[in-house]
């Protein structure tokens, strides 16, 4: 039997135990409808000193079947398009091998699991789908890749780092997170489609405007 499927069973199991069975069935009812998720915001990039202990470099279209093997649910073919669509793939190597990457948009943020998007302001990038392959998860690749990425985000005149984060197990929680500064739910439930934002933290007056212009993908 497949590993993904057998894992199901124990998956419900443990969520019923740690929110209780009516919890855990709400859940399960809203999630086709109500979705929730953190927007994250990561200020005042600064160049950092010292060098980076991984390779990293931006991909080329040359990349693409590389990239492709190393993720299965990717394809060559929709990782050109993404290329050319105008997206960069941010690409970590481990002694020459090819460990990870990270997906960024200097046009748009897609907040895929909400349906929303949000345009980009000329120094702002959009960070998404982060990927580092099992076999290297234990070597720090991500963190040791982010001087590397913030001397790009210098070197393109970037200045804020944006981003999100699902609330997957509790949708109507809050995730705890310094660069937090708002948390959007929405409700779409056939032709009718909202959603509401709470901003918070220091700079909350600015993201609530900010925000507006989110836009239904």
């Amino acid at each position: 039997m497949n590993r993904k499927i057998r894992s199901w069973p124990r998956r419900i199991r443990d969520s019923i135990s740690q929110e209780g069975f009516g919890s855990f069935a709400l859940r399960v009812l809203l999630r086709p409808v109500c979705r929730a998720a953190v927007f994250r915001a990561i200020p005042d990039i600064e160049r950092p000193s010292g060098p980076a202990p991984v390779t990293t470099r931006l991909a080329s279209e040359h990349d693409a079947p590389s990239i492709a093997r190393l993720r299965p649910s990717y394809s060559p073919d929709g990782v050109l398009a993404r290329l050319r669509a105008g997206d960069d793939c941010f690409l970590y190597l481990l002694d020459g091998q090819l460990a990870g990457f990270r997906w960024l948009s200097r046009n748009q943020g897609s907040l895929t699991d909400l349906g929303l998007v949000l345009p980009l302001l000329s120094d702002e990038v959009w960070g998404y789908e982060s990927y580092v392959h099992p076999a290297y998860r234990s070597a720090g690749v991500n963190r040791a890749s982010r001087p590397a990425f913030d001397r790009l985000c210098v070197e393109q005149g970037i200045r804020r780092k944006l981003g999100m984060a699902t609330l997957g197990r509790r949708p109507f929680g809050l995730e705890t997170n310094p660069f937090s500064v708002a948390t959007i739910r929405t409700l779409r439930l056939g032709p009718f489609k909202k959603f509401w934002l709470r901003t918070y933290g220091p700079e909350a007056e600015y993201w609530r405007e900010r925000l507006k212009e989110l836009r239904w993908a």
